[in-house]
């Protein structure tokens, strides 16, 4: 029975992992260019097609979302929780920061319509030919009896 001295057992353990990590980048490799675009990256294009405020000037931005949206989809097909779990929350971030979740689109929504609401009522107060009616005024005090 030969033993192994402390070196040979590390050098095995070193070519072990070496091998282990380069299995993994194949795997990753493979599952990245088999041209399929992932849920996640389905859903982002999608959204984008959709986002009629993002434009030219924006392109940075969109790539950012996109190349999150590809390593995310990359870290599933590969079961990497991990990295899956990391990325939620940046491509969350980044998403929120473009106008492209509900609760931003919302606040965006609400915030047109009142500048539109306030450019009506400017647009009427500086017409010629409308008379404003005047305001009600406040009800009148209560009187004892």
């Amino acid at each position: 029975m030969a033993t192994e001295t402390k070196q040979e057992r590390d050098r095995r353990y070193s070519r072990e992992y070496r091998a282990r990590k380069r299995a993994e980048a194949a795997e990753r490799a493979r599952a990245a260019s088999d041209g399929n675009p992932g849920l996640m990256r389905q859903s982002l294009e999608s959204s984008i097609a959709a986002a009629r405020w993002l434009g030219r000037a924006d392109a940075a931005a969109v790539a950012q979302l996109r190349m999150l949206a590809a390593m995310l989809d990359e870290a599933r097909a590969v079961a990497d929780t991990r990295t899956a779990l990391r990325l939620h929350p940046q491509l969350t971030k980044a998403l929120a920061e473009s106008g492209l979740t509900p609760r931003v689109r919302l606040q965006l929504e609400l915030r047109a319509s009142k500048i539109q609401a306030a450019t009506a009522d400017a647009a009427v107060d500086g017409a010629a030919n409308v008379t404003r009616l005047p305001a009600m005024s406040a009800r009148p005090p209560k009187t004892r009896r």
